[in-house]
């Protein structure tokens, strides 16, 4: 399939640290790991460092069957400190990490070869620096790709109005229940009170949808699923979730939603059917410890269930 070639995920690789603990992370490279593990593998472009983190991050990837042929090299892997604290995780990101400087030339240059208009993943962590920004800028500038955005906001992450100017022109606008309220807060924009029902409307996610110009807002809800709105407003459709045998951690849960919604709109399944998939796929996650599966035997029944072929996993880590 051409538009498998065509994906691009664009951001962060980085190590989540628990104490001495180190685990791969960072969201755009959880969501590539997820989609190459599919049969769907992407261009990831990121930065990284020669060090063990660095090493760590390249042999998950391949483990997922994901290149990191076009990573940026430098010294230091990004790392976060992570505290888990009653009510979730608290996240120290320091500045001046490696996602900081994705570098404009090399992201051009790695992206030369794809092929069709395809779709483009990326969060906003990544684009708090005017050097990253830049590169994005520049790959959206010179492809004619549909945006799949995850908003992924952290009190670290650019200011709202850097946020709203790199939102400009996506397709398709992924957020929390709490970030989109934040980001209806920014444009001074009503709230939306609980989990809408299929069929509703309101007239804030239309004019968030103008504002950005996007033509469909996924909001997730947590153990109550997800919804989808279309640009005039309408909530299109509604997933409940699935229950969670065992709860182990909810820890990249956002981004194994990503993963599986943005499959399903590369294979052109129907919306509701990609966002039942993509809530029941984030509800499995939380299963496992950490963002990533230990086992990826695990992602067989989605292929069967998405009809993908078993992905050429890389015999050594690449990049």
């Amino acid at each position: 399939m051409s538009e498998q070639a065509a994906t691009v995920v664009f951001g962060e690789a980085l190590v989540d640290a628990f104490g001495s603990v180190l685990l791969p992370g960072g969201a755009p490279f959880n969501v590539a790991c997820h989609l190459a593990a599919l049969g769907l593998p992407p261009l990831m472009i990121t930065r990284l460092g020669n060090d063990e983190a660095g090493r760590l991050l390249r042999d998950t990837a391949a483990r997922f069957g994901l290149s990191l042929q076009a990573a940026q090299i430098e010294q230091h892997s990004a790392r976060v400190d992570v505290c888990e604290r009653e009510g979730g995780h608290v996240f120290e990101i320091h500045a001046g990490q490696a996602f900081d400087r994705i570098e404009l030339a090399a992201t051009v240059q790695a992206a030369a070869g794809t092929t069709g208009p395809g779709w483009l993943y990326f969060g906003t962590l990544a684009l708090r620096e005017p050097i990253s920004r830049q590169a994005l800028m520049a790959l959206r500038a010179r492809r004619q790709q549909r945006a799949f955005v995850d908003l992924n906001w952290r009190e670290a992450g650019p200011s709202p109005r850097v946020i709203l100017d790199m939102l400009q022109g996506v397709e398709v606008l992924k957020l929390s229940e709490a970030e989109l309220d934040r980001v209806l807060g920014w444009l001074e924009l009503p709230s939306i009170p609980g989990v809408p029902a299929e069929g509703e409307q309101h007239p804030a996610i239309a004019r968030l949808c103008a504002r950005i110009g996007a033509r469909h807002v996924l909001v997730s809800h947590g153990a109550e699923g997800a919804a989808a709105w279309d640009a005039h407003g309408r909530c299109v459709a509604r997933a409940p979730a699935p229950p969670v045998p065992r709860l182990r951690d909810t820890v990249g849960a956002g981004d194994a939603f990503s993963a599986l919604m943005l499959a399903g709109l590369l294979l052109q399944r129907p919306l509701a059917a990609a966002l039942a998939d993509a809530v029941a796929f984030a509800s499995l996650s939380c299963g496992w410890r950490g963002a990533l599966p230990a086992d990826t035997a695990l992602y067989r029944p989605w292929r069967t269930r998405l009809g993908l072929a078993a992905p050429a996993l890389t015999t050594a880590p690449p990049g």
